[in-house]
């Protein structure tokens, strides 16, 4: 093999192996001398596509501001006199209670939510007063969106601000890569604004629709605010039905109302409603079922069941529906309003096979009731076709759970 190399080099000649030797140190020189220059380049090309990009975040945030703005002066007040009092309230921000000592932390950071949402509902009378409970509670829901959208605009534009600044490649690249997801969410809570703002159901709506077909025309009770119990019979049980208190933009705390009956009443089980988080890939829709506590959020209201469950020793079922985090905030579509009935069955099928006769279950429809009430005869029952997108769409992979 030496042989046959030197053979080799002896056909290219010493003069034609040194200057190829010559050209090979000139461009590793030159490479040295550029690669700064190259990086910043591509530093600068990164942070113009991005800037880009933030315009666009930008202009949905604005588009958000004028929903809002629009929906909240049908009520009482003209524009351009709310108009200041809404952009400062924009940037209203709650702060977490401190966790280093973890004792009664929860309690504390319920007592925030709660000064906070008084604090929405003040800001709603004051701009908005000709609306009626359901019409605020709608429109707090838009502010929500507005604010969402507005925040995640600003952080975007704080960073690639900062990136700018400190001519930092590896935050402009960081931004640039995730630039893709974050413009995703954004679209996704101007999608929300809109929807809350025509007070339509949403996807999260879902264990609330779940709730109003298993009561039936059962009486309503409202014994915490905004979220109301109805007692009905299944299968020959005591069923107790929670939900927040429709059809305005309200989640309730069903952890409450959950704690006082098992307090008062012997409750054998619990069966909680909710919609989930799937994974990218999984079909929309799909019901599943598991175990514990199946409420987002907070936190507060899931530990109100977790403890008084504990305590009493009550088994906690959980039945869910897969969807996306858009399909979630934004309108309920036809696939997931499918899925209400036959979670309603699967939910019939637990109470039966999980209970006997003469128990006592609560059944907690969780989620944001938005559109949704407590007769069935008013629920919706036209819902728009699900909004495929390319790239994203989970039907086109051939392997789906049963």
């Amino acid at each position: 093999m030496f042989g046959t190399t030197m053979l080799f080099i002896g056909d290219f000649g010493a003069d034609t192996l040194l200057a190829w030797m010559i050209i090979l140190i000139l461009f590793s020189i030159i490479y040295v001398l550029l690669a700064p220059q190259m990086m910043g380049m591509q530093g600068w090309m990164f942070l113009r596509q991005t800037k880009k990009a933030v315009r666009e975040l930008e202009e949905w945030a604005m588009q958000s501001r004028r929903i809002a703005l629009k929906s909240i002066s049908r009520y009482g007040r003209p524009r351009r006199d709310i108009a200041k009092e809404l952009d400062n309230f924009l940037e209203f921000f709650a702060i977490e209670p401190v966790s280093d000592d973890p004792v009664g932390v929860l309690n504390r950071l319920e007592h925030i939510l709660d000064v906070r949402k008084k604090r929405f509902e003040g800001i709603i009378k004051h701009l908005a007063p000709k609306s009626d409970p359901d019409e605020a509670a709608n429109l707090e829901m838009t502010l929500e969106g507005a604010i969402a959208s507005y925040t995640l605009f600003r952080i975007v534009r704080h960073l690639i601000t900062m990136a700018e600044k400190t001519k930092s490649m590896q935050l402009a690249m960081l931004l640039q890569m995730q630039m893709p997801i974050l413009k995703e969410y954004a679209k996704a809570y101007l999608d929300a604004t809109e929807t809350f703002s025509k007070g339509k159901p949403i996807g999260d709506g879902f264990g609330a629709m779940v709730a109003t077909k298993l009561a039936g025309k059962a009486k309503w009770r409202e014994p915490v605010k905004d979220t109301v119990y109805a007692e009905t019979e299944i299968e020959g049980r005591r069923v107790f039905v929670i939900k927040a208190k429709g059809p305005g933009g309200r989640v309730g705390k069903p952890g409450e109302i959950i704690k006082r009956l098992c307090k008062r009443r012997k409750i054998d089980r619990i069966i909680m409603v909710d919609a989930a988080l799937k994974l990218e890939g999984e079909k929309s829709g799909q019901i599943i079922e598991g175990v514990g506590a199946a409420i987002g959020g907070p936190g507060v209201e899931k530990y109100k069941v977790e403890e008084i469950a504990t305590k009493r020793k009550i088994p906690v079922d959980a039945v869910v529906a897969k969807e996306g985090f858009k399909e979630a905030i934004g309108p309920l579509d036809r696939r997931i309003a499918k899925a209400v009935d036959a979670a309603v069955e699967r939910v019939k099928k637990a109470i039966r096979e999980r209970t006997k006769k003469g128990d006592s279950v609560i059944v907690a429809g969780i989620g944001n009731t938005i559109g949704i009430g407590q007769d069935p005869d008013q629920l919706p029952t036209k819902f728009p076709s699900r909004r495929e997108k390319e790239g994203l769409e989970s039907d086109r992979f051939l392997f789906q759970p049963s």
